[in-house]
């Protein structure tokens, strides 16, 4: 197993001796007091994924590893399942369980501790990318979100998310109970820092709303735009010139009368101050 990168021992309570205990003591209070199933809640996610039989799925701070199986039959034994944690601890806890509670020996898993704002994997290299709770507390989660989307094929699938209630329940006893239970539910899903080349973007909610999911198609190419379209109308011009085009202020009464002789020579704004603009230059 590959160490790239490890946080220090103690650091939280990821990266104590019993660690993934605590992690399963903490599941186990979760779905008593919301409802609802673990196995539900990760089935949801991960079909969000849309995986196929044979792909190559990384996830990231995989910890004690319980999404591995539920990858494992969603890949099959052709595909290949890249699982790293920062936290050498809980890592080890999945290699562990792997064989002696997943029984998933006979598929293809590789383990790598390291940094996940820093991943040690080759650009456009996943079918998909798959990281649930850990994010909020990223040094960078920005660069988190990027590294993602970095490493994933275009026309592949991104999906994360963490503790974050949504915006109409922060201020209702409800939330206010749950942010009090775990400050990091305060936190709001981190829509903008998402690659510009993000595609069909979603953001839901699920475990009594108390975790935002973001899931969007990764794309190495811009969106689609062309900005040359000229308007029709009195002001005119296109996007570019609207945008690129901007020149220092006149003066109101001078722009009025700007503006009343282009609407009498019947051309639109843009087009009239440019030609007045290019017969001053060539004049």
């Amino acid at each position: 197993m590959p160490l790239f990168a490890s946080e220090g021992d103690n650091a939280n309570e990821y990266t104590t001796t019993q660690a993934a205990e605590i992690h399963e003591n903490s599941l186990k209070w979760f779905f008593e007091t919301f409802g609802g199933s673990e196995d539900e809640l990760r089935k949801n996610m991960i079909s969000k994924l849309r995986l196929e039989k044979g792909g190559k799925v990384l996830i990231t701070g995989v910890g004690a590893g319980n999404d591995l199986p539920y990858f494992a039959q969603m890949i099959g034994k052709e595909g290949v399942i890249f699982a790293q944690d920062f936290a050498s601890q809980m890592l080890m806890s999945a290699v562990e369980r792997t064989t002696s509670i997943y029984h998933l020996s006979d598929y293809n898993i590789e383990f790598c501790v390291s940094d996940a704002t820093n991943l040690p994997y080759l650009d456009n290299f996943f079918d998909a990318v798959y990281h649930f709770g850990g994010l909020n507390i990223f040094p960078d989660i920005a660069k988190g979100i990027s590294e993602m989307d970095r490493v994933v094929k275009s026309g592949g699938r991104v999906v994360f998310g963490d503790e974050g209630l949504p915006p109409w329940l922060k201020r209702t006893e409800y939330g206010g109970m749950i942010i009090n239970n775990n400050s990091l539910c305060a936190f709001e899903a981190p829509l903008s820092y998402l690659p510009v080349t993000a595609r069909e973007v979603n953001l839901s909610w699920t475990g009594g709303y108390c975790f935002y999911v973001i899931d969007y198609t990764a794309s190495n190419s811009a969106l689609p735009i062309n900005i040359d379209i000229p308007h029709i109308g009195k002001r005119g011009g296109t996007m570019r010139t609207r945008y690129f085009g901007k020149l220092e202020g006149v003066g109101p009464e001078l722009k009025e009368l700007l503006y009343a002789e282009a609407e009498k020579r019947g051309v639109s704004r843009v087009e009239f101050i440019e030609c007045l603009l290019r017969n001053g230059l060539e004049g």
